[in-house]
């Protein structure tokens, strides 16, 4: 697992035993940033990295440039992981923040370019209740997008899917959400 572009291109993610992670591969996330390279200018961005796990996502956004983001997880051992790495690569347009993602969104104010989510692929409860909750809020700017990376297997149906992406067993689920607040 490295950093695919940016100014920390190349860094190899130290070796960790954390089963409840499951990081992105690297070449999912070549091509998702692939896509995303056309769509946005990163140093003008604030995501919102949901479920972040060992932070590959969160930490890729930080090194092309992101103007600000947000790491969620319920996993002390990975934020402190995180931390470790954005510390080692003095990271400082990155905030790390102890939660449960549904209860995080349930109390954020905040409003976000690029909301990225890699919850747990067992649990299509929780990625129904996401998807609901997103929908339904003012988490997005206008013009934002909300990522979903789940299983291939796993069908996702809603009037704001706009595109899905499969790499091998992963698929990114891309969104758009219109609401009374645009």
């Amino acid at each position: 697992m490295r950093i695919i572009s940016g100014t920390h291109k190349g860094f190899r993610f130290p070796q960790r035993n954390m089963p409840h992670a499951r990081p992105t591969t690297d070449r999912a996330k070549e091509a998702l940033f692939n896509i995303l390279d056309q769509r946005f200018y990163y140093e003008d961005i604030h995501v919102l990295d949901l479920y972040s796990g060992m932070g590959s996502v969160a930490l890729e956004f930080c090194s092309r440039g992101a103007m600000y983001v947000t790491a969620i997880d319920n996993h002390r051992k990975s934020l402190d992981y995180i931390k470790e790495i954005s510390s080692k690569l003095k990271i400082d347009n990155l905030s790390i923040k102890l939660s449960k993602s549904l209860i995080y969104l349930k109390k954020t104010t905040e409003q976000f370019d690029v909301i990225f989510a890699d919850p747990p692929y067992n649990d299509t409860r929780e990625i129904d209740e996401l998807i609901q909750l997103l929908s339904k809020g003012n988490f997005l700017t206008p013009g934002g997008i909300f990522i979903l990376e789940h299983q291939a297997m796993t069908q996702i149906n809603h009037p704001a899917l706009v595109e899905s992406r499969n790499y091998g067993q992963s698929t990114f689920s891309f969104f758009k959400f219109v609401n009374d607040h645009e």
